[in-house]
């Protein structure tokens, strides 16, 4: 047996017994000895989705895709991801792909018609394209974020700042500036309300900077809370990079600004300017 068909069966057994992570993590290991196996990303994707590594699950079945366009599975794989990540739109996309290439599938057809509804409302409740009167009445300012006498486009707080764009009339941009996102990770949400389960399964509150960008996210994309949580996941991840990447019709990724050696991270989200695909190729 070659150390890529072993590596193939302990990845697989991982995966059985479900040890997802594990399984990706074999799987990684075989694709790099077969580059050009589109089953193998494929395989791997699937581990990420299990694991809760949505974004990355994406971004496995993007690979295999690209080796091999025909991909049913990929396909279907990857628009399941993007659904759980809040692009439904890029869901549809493939979904609509799907379709042309196998003919009438009437179960898909009606998850299709369920997605281009999703991404509608989406796109009429997200703050990117809409007016800037919208800003004063979003989940994102609430208690948080108070807006600036001088400027009626900067809200701001003691851990963080929003500065808005507007260009032809709309919100073009969102920035989302934390004056420091290593002492925001060590500070209970008081602000949004936030809260996860700790490692006995307890809720406690979230940490200030996750709370913050999940409602960030949120607004700026115009979907739930929970997967902008996911998405947040994924921006997180070294793979994911500085982006910006697209996700329902919105470009989502990171800033660094400040000097003397004071560097302030934030999130941003911007209406896109040219056309992209969600989550289809990493950030070389």
């Amino acid at each position: 047996m070659s150390d890529l068909q072993k590596l193939l069966a302990l990845a697989r057994a991982a995966f059985k017994a479900g040890e997802a992570r594990e399984a990706a993590r074999l799987f990684a290991a075989a694709q790099a000895l077969a580059p050009r196996d589109p089953e193998i990303p494929h395989e791997r994707g699937l581990a990420l989705l299990e694991s809760g590594d949505v974004g990355l699950a994406a971004w496995a079945q993007a690979e295999a895709l690209a080796l091999d366009a025909d991909h049913v599975g990929a396909r279907a794989q990857r628009a399941a991801a993007l659904e759980a990540l809040g692009d439904d739109a890029g869901a549809a996309e493939d979904l609509r792909e799907l379709l042309r290439r196998m003919g009438p599938q009437p179960a898909l057809s009606a998850r299709l018609f369920g997605l281009e509804g999703s991404a509608q409302r989406a796109a009429a409740r997200r703050l990117i394209g809409g007016l800037p009167s919208g800003l004063a009445h979003s989940a994102l300012i609430g208690t948080a974020l108070s807006r600036d006498p001088a400027d009626p486009l900067r809200f701001s707080a003691p851990f963080a700042e929003l500065r808005a764009t507007v260009r032809d009339g709309v919100v073009a941009r969102l920035d989302l500036i934390f004056q420091s996102m290593d002492a925001s990770l060590t500070r209970s949400d008081v602000s949004y309300g936030g809260s996860t389960e700790d490692e006995y399964g307890r809720r406690v509150p979230l940490d200030e900077f996750s709370a913050a960008a999940i409602v960030f996210l949120s607004q700026c994309l115009g979907i739930e809370p929970l997967r902008a949580r996911r998405l947040l996941s994924f921006l997180l991840t070294p793979e994911c990079g500085m982006g910006p990447h697209r996700f329902a019709g919105v470009r989502v990724g990171w800033t660094i600004s400040g000097a003397d050696g004071h560097q302030k991270y934030g999130l941003v989200c911007h209406a896109p300017t040219a056309p992209s695909d969600p989550v289809r190729t990493k950030k070389k």
